[in-house]
């Protein structure tokens, strides 16, 4: 289990917005992955299931528990070679007043990924990142019901919490999609296992403002044991 917690963005850590939690539950040759976001008295704010396979990702299903919608990715590769297949979304946004789901499909590439997948994949790329090549990816974006391209690079040194850890920059490929999402900004540590101590940006709760709910850029912390 890993837990944390999400601050406003500009402000210090005096009140938590939501609390995160990640649980993993092995079942068989798959894991699942349960990322559960709430209120700070409890009150279910968004839920994320991932499942993994010997192939990698399997599926992701996101609640948007707030606005009451709900979706998801299935990876459907092709028989005898996991290397290609396609992405299945689907997506709806009034499940409790019984919407009709929305799907597309797309072919899948080897650096799709999904929130969850991101620590590991800048772990594994670290090298790339070290020596200030930009690294790329497509995030699986359900509301949108496709991919969308982001590009890391390596920004500068920096300390957490007296460990050496390094900025790494996240932000759209695309200048369109550049011009709806802010960067995003991860803390990471600079020494193996290069574990992600916090990063700032788009997070899965929404927030309401002025009767409406909004996407909210934030802060994450984990807590990691000893930090």
């Amino acid at each position: 289990m890993l837990t944390g917690t999400i601050y406003a963005k500009d402000t210090a850590h005096a009140q938590g917005l939501f609390r995160f939690r990640r649980t993993v539950t092995p079942a068989g040759p798959q894991i699942t992955v349960l990322r559960e976001f709430t209120y700070p008295e409890g009150k279910p704010a968004a839920r994320e299931q991932v499942t993994y396979g010997t192939n990698g990702l399997v599926s992701y299903s996101l609640e948007e528990l707030q606005i009451g919608a709900a979706g998801g990715v299935v990876v459907n590769r092709e028989p005898g070679n996991p290397a290609k297949g396609r992405l299945v979304f689907t997506y709806n946004r009034d499940v409790a007043g019984g919407g009709k789901p929305r799907t597309s499909t797309e072919a899948w590439r080897r650096d799709t990924l999904v929130t969850d997948m991101v620590g590991p994949f800048l772990a594994q790329h670290w090298a790339e990142l070290a020596r200030g090549e930009k690294v790329r990816c497509r995030m699986v974006v359900v509301p949108r019901r496709e991919t969308v391209g982001f590009t890391f690079s390596r920004q500068e040194q920096a300390a957490y919490h007296g460990r050496r850890a390094v900025i790494l920059r996240m932000e759209a490929t695309s200048p369109i999609i550049a011009r709806l999402v802010d960067p995003l900004y991860f803390t990471v540590e600079e020494e193996a296992p290069h574990r992600v101590f916090q990063f700032v940006g788009r997070m899965t709760p929404k927030v309401k403002a002025n009767g409406a709910w909004q996407d909210l850029d934030a802060r994450m912390v984990i807590d990691w044991p000893g930090l």
